[in-house]
């Protein structure tokens, strides 16, 4: 039995994988890109409301694509949608929607990599690109008692829109850009908004001067993380003075310690924690049929509070979940995320990888780096195998 044997496939239709996909064909290469959604942009067209790129118009391009001026200096998410959706089409590349890998194999009976799909058919292909990111995901603590509870919990990824949490007392949990700023678009609708929190973030201006903070990431990256920690722990508290009567210490960890997490660059949050609109408390503790217990705050010594909640929005971040697809040992770190080098290359050969790194220039801006390097790498492995760039049959 024959078989089609693509010579590369994208595993992923975001950003990245477009990105990535786009570069391909510029390489001399057509990929197969595979996408869960049922259309490209879906991820970003169904954030919550109001949700705007911090990373700024300039800062956010991606390959073959650029915002135009009517985007506004800080793009919609629905704008980054509409240009995602444009890519295929601009650079000459299949999207295959409402499909989802569920392995991804190498198959020695083929010498290739054996991609199985949800549905339970399998796509052969010479060489595989992972680009399905670090938020592929959503994590959720498994708190003490959740089974229990008589409201709502969701996750920030599930978050639509502050209007439909009207009159509700609502806790979010985490520290990070989602948390802040879900907890702040509750407060004119909210009966009530508590933030917990497991550690102090790093509150930082969204703009310096008129330019994106992603435009003093790209200058600060090239700083020993230590003198990077240093000025930015400076310039946190210049900007946004002592938190600490309001709930928030400085913190105790420095910004080159969050990984892939972003510092918190939404300043309306600080405007409304001062106003006494939203309460700063320590992590969960427990949760009973309506009322959860929380450290009363972020003090090691504090005692626990009973508060009385309707939803809880858990901002709690990702995982990639590579694990499940990729069966293959000493390929990820403990956090889930792949060895890899700067061209997105690993130590198996013919896997590659984008989107995993996500400095303070800005996730967008480092995928458009990212791709033509990742191309470049792909072409030059499927070469020796004299390979056509177009899919064949076996």
């Amino acid at each position: 039995m024959r078989h089609t044997v693509y010579p590369v496939v994208v595993v992923g239709g975001g950003p990245a994988g477009l990105s990535a996909a786009y570069e391909l064909v510029r390489a001399g290469v057509s990929p197969l890109v595979l996408e869960r959604t049922e259309s490209v942009g879906d991820v970003w067209r169904n954030h919550y409301e109001g949700l705007r790129l911090n990373t700024g118009r300039w800062f956010s391009g991606l390959p073959g694509v650029t915002f135009p001026r009517s985007a506004g200096r800080w793009p919609t998410a629905h704008a980054l949608a509409e240009q995602l959706a444009s890519m295929p089409e601009r650079g000459g590349f299949t999207v295959r929607n409402g499909v989802e890998a569920s392995a991804i194999e190498p198959s020695a009976e083929h010498g290739v990599w054996r991609i199985t799909l949800n549905d339970g058919s399998v796509i052969l292909a010479l060489s595989v690109v992972m680009a399905t990111g670090c938020a592929r995901v959503p994590f959720l603590p498994d708190w003490e008692g959740r089974e229990r509870f008589a409201g709502r919990i969701l996750h920030a990824a599930q978050f639509r829109s502050a209007r439909d949490y009207a009159g509700q007392h609502v806790l979010v949990v985490g520290s990070g850009n989602s948390s802040c700023e879900i907890a702040s678009r509750l407060v004119p609708h909210a009966a009530s908004v508590v933030l917990s929190v497991r550690r102090t973030p790093h509150l930082l201006p969204k703009s310096l001067r008129g330019l994106p903070f992603a435009a003093l990431g790209a200058v600060l990256r090239r700083l020993a993380p230590s003198r990077r920690d240093r000025f930015l722990t400076w310039l946190s508290h210049r900007w946004v003075g002592d938190l600490l009567p309001y709930g928030l210490p400085r913190p105790t960890h420095g910004v080159s310690q969050l990984g892939t997490v972003t510092p918190t660059l939404y300043m309306p949050f600080v405007d409304e924690l001062k106003a006494g609109n939203i309460r700063v408390v320590g992590p969960i503790e427990g949760i009973s049929e309506m009322h959860v217990t929380v450290r009363a705050s972020l003090a090691e010594d504090a005692g626990a509070m009973t508060l009385p909640v309707q939803t809880i929005v858990a901002g709690t971040g990702y995982r990639t979940g590579l694990e499940q697809l990729l069966t293959l040992p000493g390929l990820f770190d403990g956090d889930g995320k792949p060895h890899i080098d700067a061209h997105g290359v690993c130590a198996i050969p013919g896997l590659f990888f984008i989107g995993f790194v996500n400095p303070l220039s800005g996730q967008l801006r480092e995928i458009g780096r990212e791709a033509p390097r990742l191309a470049k790498a792909v072409a030059r492995y499927l070469a020796p195998l004299g390979q056509p760039s177009m899919a064949t049959q076996r």
